[in-house]
């Protein structure tokens, strides 16, 4: 009798555009899953299962976990076996110590454009991101969320904004574990860090500004790495911040 494939909960079938579209769209689907928790930690992917339940042909699959395992998102194994990869507190922290020199670094690129139409705009996402927050509504916060860090380090090239983004993007299923953990004031603190950040930007108070986002990473990264791993020694974020410290210390 035939084995019945394991059906992942959370996935549906996806409907691919033309097939010059089809990877792209497939991508960005599974990683939103893996990125927003549908796809858990070390949940097993089998390919054929996995083609059946989304509706689409192995060849794309294969293309597309490649480029999600190359993103760190799931692991491969020698024998093709492939599962969601786990959560890396060492990996968060190395991840929180580089966003900490390279946002400072990029919003100090930003600081003499940041005029008051980009204010408006960051006051705007602000208040988007407690909209979202009361309403549980976790794709809007992350949107507005991801937009505010992208305008207060729009000043940076291109190539160092994309490695920003990448970082970001690697810290996302952490979070969720975080605001799943403390659904009522999860976003306190961050919330009123996002407004002295910005406070400090329309008072021309460039090393209030840095030292703000700085400490905001850090203080984000010591909390989600407390919920996901309490017993890890927290170690590149601390000298990550000393780093800030000096250099902007009045």
């Amino acid at each position: 009798m035939p084995r019945t494939p394991t059906l992942v909960p959370g996935l549906r079938k996806v409907d691919l555009p033309e097939v010059r579209q089809a990877i792209p769209a497939l991508h960005a689907y599974l990683r939103e899953c893996v990125l927003d928790g549908t796809l858990r930690p070390g949940t097993k992917l089998s390919q054929v299962a996995l083609a059946d339940q989304l509706g689409v042909s192995r060849t794309p699959l294969r293309e597309v976990l490649r480029m999600l395992q190359e993103e760190g998102l799931v692991e491969i194994e020698p024998n093709q076996r492939t599962r969601v990869a786990g959560l890396d507190p060492q990996e968060l922290d190395d991840v929180y110590a580089s966003r900490i020199l390279l946002e400072t670094l990029a919003l100090s690129m930003t600081l003499d454009g940041f005029t008051a139409k980009h204010q408006r705009e960051a006051k705007t996402l602000l208040a988007s991101m407690r909209k979202a927050a009361r309403s549980s509504d976790f794709p809007l916060w992350f949107e507005s969320h991801a937009h505010f860090h992208r305008l207060i380090t729009a000043g940076a090239g291109a190539s160092l904004r994309k490695q920003l983004t990448a970082f970001a993007d690697r810290t996302i299923r952490y979070i969720r574990i975080y605001q799943l953990a403390d659904p009522t004031s999860w976003q306190t603190a961050g919330d009123a860090e996002h407004a002295a950040i910005l406070q400090a930007l329309v008072a021309h108070d460039d090393k209030a500004a840095l030292s703000g986002l700085a400490h905001h990473l850090a203080r984000t990264a010591e909390r989600v790495l407390t919920d996901c791993a309490p017993d890890y020694k927290i170690n590149a974020v601390p000298h990550a911040l000393d780093m800030v410290d000096r250099r902007y210390r009045s």
